[in-house]
Parts: structure tokens; sequence; C-alpha cells
């Protein structure tokens, strides 16, 4: 069994273009994309969800995001196997555990909270500090716009999944 690339979706803009790359990504790797959503049920902003009496309306919202997300992956990437999950739980605690069974996490450079004009977000930054297979952030770029230069960093904390990254890195270095 392929262990998929994981995306985390949280409605932003930057979600979304992590979304894009990674259907790219997995459209040229062969490989199935899960995209997954964790929230403790917070707002999002531009997400207009249908009203229903049994479910709450941020879970509503979270369905919405995702379904976009993955019509958005899928028109990217016909081919792909598209999965979603959704988890009323911590970001960061769902994302760590997607992490054990991925070959590759893939998250927007930041969200909706407070911290969303850092460079990194809180749980981007937490994520890639200690996930358990390669993490790349994808930093999005103005519509049409070409980089000259593609550059690819690589961080190693340790021994613990350093190979991994470090093949992964090269590889994308080289494309």
């Amino acid at each position: 069994m392929e262990l998929p690339l994981v995306v985390g979706v949280d409605g932003s803009e930057g979600s979304m273009q992590a979304v894009d790359w990674a259907a790219a990504e997995a459209e040229r790797s062969g490989l199935p994309l899960r995209l997954v959503h964790a929230s403790l049920w917070e707002h999002y902003e531009g997400v207009r969800p249908r009203l229903a009496a049994d479910r709450p309306s941020e879970q509503i919202r979270a369905e919405s995001l995702v379904a976009a997300a993955e019509e958005r992956a899928n028109r990217l990437a016909a081919d792909v196997k598209v999965s979603t999950d959704i988890q009323p739980e911590d970001p960061v605690t769902v994302l760590l555990r997607e992490a054990r069974e991925a070959t590759l996490l893939v998250l927007g450079p930041r969200g909706h909270g407070p911290v969303a004009s850092m460079l990194l977000g809180s749980v981007s930054l937490a994520v890639a500090a200690r996930a358990r297979c390669p993490v790349t952030v994808v930093r999005g770029e103005e519509p049409n716009r070409r980089a000259v230069h593609r550059r690819v960093v690589l961080g190693i904390g340790g021994p613990a999944g350093s190979a991994d990254a470090t093949r992964f890195a090269f590889r994308e270095a080289r494309w």
C-alpha cells in the first residue's frame, strides 16, 4: 500500500495553494492524495454553508471547505485518487498523527489565526518541527507570476526521518 501525500486544509488561500501543489505532486509521483481538515470548530471567512438543523454550522463550514478543496484537487489532477477527512480536534495533533502514515505532509504557510501576519503560521511551524515524514510548506505566489529560481530549503532536526527528508529535498531540487 502506498502512503498518501497529506494536505492540511483550513480554507485559507495558502492551504488551497498547498492543495494545488500537492495535487500536481501526487499526479507526478502516482501517489494518492488525502485532504485533512482539523479544527476545534472555529469560524472561517468566505464559506457560505447551507443551514441544517441536525449539524452545527461550524461542521457544515468544514465540510464545505473540504469539498471545495477536493473539487479543486480533482480538477487539477483528475487521475489522482483523492480522499478527505474532517477531525474536530487540534490541528497540530491531527496533522502529526497523519504524518505517521504519509509519504509527505503539505501545508500552507499560515492560516486564519492571530499569527497570520507571521512568516510561518503556528500550526505549520509546530508540525514541521515534529512530523515523522517530510513536510513541504507551500508559499503562495501571485497568480501568473513565474518563479525564476525554485528553492528547496531542508531543515534537519535529528536522525529520525532525516534520510527521507534529504532524499525528498534532493529529488525536488532536481525538478
